[in-house]
């Protein structure tokens, strides 16, 4: 396509070219009608030819026109002027994310982390909706200078057995993050966008693509046959928790991979979290002496402000707590990041086993004795972590002494503050009952949430997000 700045195109009035594209280019135009400054993207002619593209352009337009996720580009119209397909948005002042990696290199873990989450918002919107990217990249991410992300091309990326694809200006741009049923006959969906998801954090990491390679059949072979690589191999100092992240992510087999984008992100954002806190202050007893209260750890926003900046705290504020396990999915993480652990009546021979330590619960960002991030949520030496729960405001852990007992420890995740009691109770079905005999604090946890009812009966329940147990 001709540049085409300084035309009249329909309505619009095209003031500048902002970007070019396999798909075409995208403009600053000034509506006519509306009286508005746009962005305007023009498809490549021949795209309008194709009746099979133009039918799902015109549906999945529509779809993602009528999302309102703040993090999807709000379409404001869409449709075919003198053969050309085009899809008007809004303008948004800001960078694409291949052009932030060129300049300034791999991200630091929690600002990649904000970014995948607010995609990954995106991509969970439009999959409610019934919509499938199929384009996620770098170049399709718009990050403000507040490191406010928008997805943008909704209802453009064509599949990757359409014709034309190696012969795109993008092809390897886009192939570079294409899911290995994208190359095959295999069914395009959710889990589709997942993997170019997991890409997209390997890049943010790394600075560079899963599989760098300058040919498109280098880079299917590699999508389809190549173990996913390991971003704390390519970059020193990453973590290796996001090793587990990216494997789950990038499975080979959708129904092994990751179910969900947002799962996927909050998977990083414990991977994030595991090697970004600061130890808090010691616990200590309250005066009573029947339960110990932890005191508040130092803020460190200020550190954060001057690494992530304003923009990606907030988004960080929007991310909840951790990873969401649903007990309903088919997918399984990989043995890292194992949600369940079964509890087994017989012995188990100590040949079998690295350790002496008893069957524990495991979720990701835990160790033998429970949370890594949240030390008021972790059992002593020589107990055993049987259940752990994380909720958006509390991290809870059950941990089994030598003599049998149970104990319950719970943290506030807002401060930090913490409290441990005895006495906890297994419930035949699953979970635990705890009350405080101090003041008669009821605690239920259950896999589904974590209740709380307090000495006047009033009830305050926290949606479980993950939930471990052996029992």
């Amino acid at each position: 396509m001709a540049i085409r700045v300084g035309e009249r195109f329909g309505p619009y009035d095209l003031r500048a070219l902002l970007g070019v594209g396999g798909m075409g280019e995208v403009y600053q135009a000034f509506d006519t009608v509306k009286g508005r400054m746009v962005a305007l993207k023009l498809l490549r002619p021949e795209l309008a030819a194709d009746p099979s593209f133009q039918e799902r352009f015109r549906r999945e337009s529509r779809i993602a026109a009528q999302l309102h996720e703040p993090h999807v580009i709000p379409v404001h119209d869409f449709g075919e002027i003198d053969g050309v397909l085009y899809i008007d948005m809004r303008l948004v002042s800001g960078y694409n994310l291949k052009s932030v990696l060129a300049q300034q290199g791999p991200l630091h873990p929690l600002r990649a982390v904000a970014v995948i989450t607010q995609i990954a918002a995106a991509l969970d919107a439009a999959h409610a909706g019934g919509l499938t990217h199929r384009d996620v990249k770098p170049e399709n991410v718009l990050l403000t200078p507040e490191d406010f992300a928008y997805l943008v091309d909704f209802g453009i990326a064509r599949s990757g057995t359409d014709s034309g694809l190696t012969t795109a200006g993008s092809a390897i741009g886009s192939c570079a993050y294409m899911a290995p049923e994208r190359f095959t006959d295999g069914a395009v969906g959710p889990p589709t966008d997942v993997y170019s998801l997991a890409c997209l954090l390997y890049e943010l990491l790394t600075g560079a693509p899963p599989f760098p390679a300058s040919d498109v059949a280098v880079l299917m072979n590699a999508h389809l046959s190549s173990p996913p690589p390991r971003p704390s191999v390519a970059r020193p100092g990453i973590s290796r928790a996001f090793d587990d992240v990216v494997t789950w992510g990038m499975a080979k087999d959708p129904a092994q991979r990751c179910p969900t984008a947002g799962t996927l992100a909050r998977a990083a954002t414990a991977a994030a979290t595991a090697i970004s806190t600061t130890p808090s202050a010691p616990t200590v007893l309250n005066q009573s002496g029947s339960e110990k209260v932890s005191a508040p750890k130092r803020s460190t926003l200020p550190a954060l402000l001057s690494v992530i900046g304003v923009g990606t705290l907030i988004a960080m504020a929007g991310i909840g707590a951790w990873l969401m396990l649903g007990r309903q999915t088919t997918a399984s993480p990989p043995a890292a990041v194992q949600a369940t652990v079964t509890r087994t009546a017989t012995a188990i021979p100590t040949t079998a086993i690295s350790s002496t330590i008893a069957a524990r619960a495991s979720l990701p960002g835990t160790d033998a004795l429970g949370f890594l991030a949240y030390p008021g949520a972790r059992c002593d030496p020589g107990q055993v972590p049987v259940t752990l729960g994380l909720t958006a405001l509390s991290a809870v852990v059950i941990c089994e002494t030598p003599s049998g007992a149970f104990v319950y420890r719970g943290v506030r995740l807002s401060d930090n503050a913490g409290i441990e009691l005895g006495g906890a109770v297994h419930v035949p079905g699953g979970g635990f009952d705890i009350t405080n005999r101090t003041d008669g604090t009821r605690y239920q946890i259950r896999n589904t949430a974590l209740i709380i009812t307090g000495p006047d009966g009033s009830e305050h329940t926290e949606s479980m997000e993950q939930y471990a147990s052996t029992f």
